[in-house]
């Protein structure tokens, strides 16, 4: 069991080495791209321009995601219950919600015996 522990922190230490390696190496590599245009567009044109390439792309990839996006389903009619029982109990159910839970029970055992008796004959 301390195996698992032990391999789960590692994973975890893992993870965050990973995770901040990417964040410093995009940034770094932000950096060293406003460094080189500084000196054409200034040091405020470089930054902008460099946070254009970086923010552009995945902007106009998460506008074209979401307007392509297919419509949700219509949403599925409701099964309309059988028989004489769960009529009467979907109709109280409707007005008092704790009824369902109390008398689902119940309803279900009359049903059940209902059905064994008739069953019988």
């Amino acid at each position: 069991m301390a195996r698992l522990g032990v391999k789960a922190a590692a994973a975890a230490v893992l993870a965050l080495i990973g995770i901040l390696l990417l964040f410093f190496g995009v940034a770094l590599l932000a950096y060293a791209l406003a460094t080189a245009l500084a000196p054409s567009l200034g040091v405020a044109g470089g930054a902008a321009v460099t946070g254009a390439i970086f923010v552009g792309p995945p902007f106009v990839w998460a506008v074209i995601m979401l307007s392509l996006r297919p419509p949700p389903p219509p949403p599925k009619p409701a099964i309309a219950p059988t028989g004489l029982w769960m009529t009467l109990f979907a109709a109280i159910a409707k007005e008092t919600p704790w009824v369902a839970i109390v008398g689902a029970a119940l309803v279900a055992a009359a049903e059940i015996f209902i059905s064994h008796r008739t069953r019988k004959k």
